[in-house]
């Protein structure tokens, strides 16, 4: 759902842009607030794993395909306004790195993805979890969740769109972008009911509060950071490079409905467009997606870190290490 560039208009580049700048701010300001020594390692393992596995477009249907958005799941594991922070970063990465996603259209898909699928879903999950309880309402209200964010983020979308193009057609559009946002949804909500039903079983004191705690902080925080880093890894070099070959939805719906015609090209040089970087010479286009994917896991791995050692409490910090 990466918006990509010369496609909004100027009115509605600025004003998307304004406004995640302003949920970013709150975001790292919320992180000065966080004390668990989950947020420094998990923000980091967290948005290599959510790169990583966006990288990994799944089929949905004839010539359309989807790959996973994470918000819920982020928001899930550190909190709405720590996870918009956790988008934020995978969003500039692959902006930036690989050109996925215009510069002019960056506010919009932080705004779409970070803010709307991240604050929406969660304000979906945490009440229908409260009212379930435990695991089961983790493992219920999650998925559901994160199935709901998609929607709301392609119906974000599907305004943006319509305003760029004076504010016609949006009905159209945002029945389509619906509709194939509904089958992305479903895989959204499986990724994220795997990987929840995987942490509950293995670390379910990153969920559930009152789960016991029985190692150390920094035993327990070496294992995590190894853990998700290995598995952001693997997915990237391995998984990536086998991607569904098909649109994302965004480039289904564009091309059906002629949406996006004003494409450009990118603004910046991103040395690893298209999510290729041919490291030694390498000819296959695998191999050049596999560096492209390893790198990118890493720098993402790093700004999300990085982000969270410099916002985070001292005293999060000291717990953490």
């Amino acid at each position: 759902m990466h918006i990509p560039e010369g496609v909004l208009s100027p009115a509605v580049a600025i004003g998307t842009g304004l406004v995640s700048v302003a949920g970013l701010a709150i975001g790292l300001r919320t992180l000065r607030d966080r004390h668990r020594d989950k947020t420094v390692v998990v923000m980091g393992c967290l948005s290599a794993f959510i790169f990583a596995a966006q990288m990994v477009k799944f089929p949905i249907g004839p010539g359309v395909a989807g790959h996973l958005m994470g918000g819920v799941l982020a928001a899930i594991l550190l909190g709405p306004w720590a996870a918009v922070v956790v988008l934020t970063a995978v969003l500039f990465v692959q902006c930036f790195l690989f050109a996925d996603g215009g510069v002019t259209a960056l506010g919009a898909n932080v705004l779409n993805m970070g803010l709307i699928g991240t604050l929406a879903g969660s304000l979906i999950y945490i009440p229908l979890r409260r009212a379930i309880g435990g695991a089961r309402g983790v493992l219920i209200a999650g998925p559901l969740a994160a199935w709901f964010s998609v929607l709301l983020a392609a119906a974000a979308c599907s305004a943006e769109l319509a305003l760029s193009n004076g504010g016609r057609g949006f009905p159209t559009i945002l029945g389509w972008m619906t509709l194939v946002h509904a089958g992305i949804g479903l895989g959204e909500a499986i990724i994220t009911g795997v990987t929840l039903k995987f942490l509950l079983m293995a670390r379910p004191d990153l969920i559930l509060e009152d789960s016991p705690q029985p190692e150390s902080h920094a035993l327990r925080t070496g294992r995590l950071a190894a853990a998700w880093l290995a598995i952001a890894l693997a997915v990237a070099v391995f998984l990536g490079p086998f991607a569904w070959p098909s649109p994302d939805g965004l480039e289904f719906v564009g091309a059906r409905l002629d949406i996006l015609r004003h494409e450009s090209s990118p603004l910046v040089n991103a040395p690893m467009a298209d999510y290729e970087w041919p490291i030694l010479g390498a000819r296959s286009v695998r191999v050049a997606t596999a560096s492209a994917g390893l790198a990118g896991t890493i720098a993402v791995f790093g700004v999300g870190l990085a982000l969270a050692r410099a916002f985070a409490r001292r005293e999060a910090i000291v717990d953490a290490v």
